[in-house]
């Protein structure tokens, strides 16, 4: 089996100006960014218990995350200044990724 999975849209709420719709989705987007980082981390200390069923995106992977699965991420960073704290978090969260 393959998952192939766009974690595109993380974002700084603040500097987007999300509102309505788009505001909700990026909070939802975050949160699963997030709760992924914990099910990360916690596979990688190898810890007894991983949050796979706090969000339905680690629910849905957690077949796909640690045990005898190949995992791959790729992360898109932007070169333009102004983008430089996305770059930085994006790069942190594929070192932690690298753990599993």
């Amino acid at each position: 089996t393959i998952n192939l999975v766009d974690l595109a849209g993380s974002e700084k709420i603040e500097k987007s100006k999300a509102e309505g719709e788009r505001l909700e989705e990026a909070i939802s987007i975050n949160q699963s960014l997030s709760t992924l980082g914990l099910v990360i981390e916690a596979l990688s200390k190898k810890a007894s218990f991983v949050p796979t069923r706090n969000s339905t995106l680690t629910l849905l992977l957690r077949d796909a995350l640690g045990g005898n699965s190949l995992t791959v991420m790729l992360a898109a960073c932007s070169p333009a200044a102004h983008n430089w704290t996305e770059t930085l978090s994006t790069l942190r969260y594929a070192v932690r990724a690298r753990k599993i």
